[in-house]
């Protein structure tokens, strides 16, 4: 993690991460009255970032706000033993993805520069993981289980969109080159995910080099 040493802004009445200490505190109460958590740990490195983390029996929290961008976010899961001690772990954006209210689609990280911004948006992060994280605070496995589940998927999604992504490029130069023996060959393992136009494609390709016109092609 980053060192960088920042200025404090004019407008923070202290040291920017004393407040956010004293603000985490109080809007994040409800880790401990509500789910018996208790602060474990507060790291802070100079004027860099800082972080409070929190445990239950079962389930860590971890707060974190820091230089260079000043984003809040936290970051939740189940707390393990040894190297499995953060495993299933998730962040404020993912946790956003995962709830069912509308309030939360288009979630991005709240940057924080000045203390206005971080007197209004640290309450909202807070309210996010209220809202949205009952069940992960719980330890409740299903919720966690299903955080997984959609972590895989999301990934398989992400490899098989570049997947595609390079398919085209490489499709793309072979149809530019009338070579369709290797537009086919590219474009055939990924057909069911292709465009109404490019399926089109593939079929005009099939159907050239079937062609008695072009026998050996």
């Amino acid at each position: 993690m980053g060192t960088s040493v920042v200025d404090n802004s004019t407008d923070f009445p202290e040291n920017r991460f004393t407040v956010y200490e004293k603000l985490a505190k109080g809007s994040f109460a409800f880790l401990v009255e509500d789910y018996d958590f208790k602060l474990s740990d507060t790291e802070r490195e100079s004027n860099s970032y800082i972080s409070l983390k929190y445990f239950s029996e079962n389930v860590f929290v971890k707060l974190y706000y820091g230089a260079p961008d000043f984003e809040l976010d936290f970051c939740i899961g189940r707390a393990g033993i040894g190297e499995k001690q953060f495993k299933d772990e998730i962040n404020s954006r993912y946790l956003a993805s995962l709830g069912n209210s509308s309030k939360w689609t288009n979630y991005k990280l709240y940057s924080a520069h000045s203390y206005e911004n971080l007197c209004r948006c640290l309450p909202k992060l807070a309210e996010l993981l209220r809202t949205c994280g009952a069940g992960f605070l719980r330890g409740e496995s299903s919720a966690y289980e299903k955080a997984l589940f959609e972590k895989h998927r999301n990934r398989n999604q992400w490899y098989k969109e570049q997947e595609l992504r390079q398919a085209r490029k490489v499709a793309s130069e072979a149809w530019k080159n009338k070579d369709y023996k290797k537009f086919i060959q590219i474009f055939e393992p990924v057909a069911q995910d292709l465009s109404a136009s490019e399926k089109r494609k593939l079929d005009y390709a099939r159907k050239h080099l079937q062609s008695p016109q072009n026998p050996g092609h």
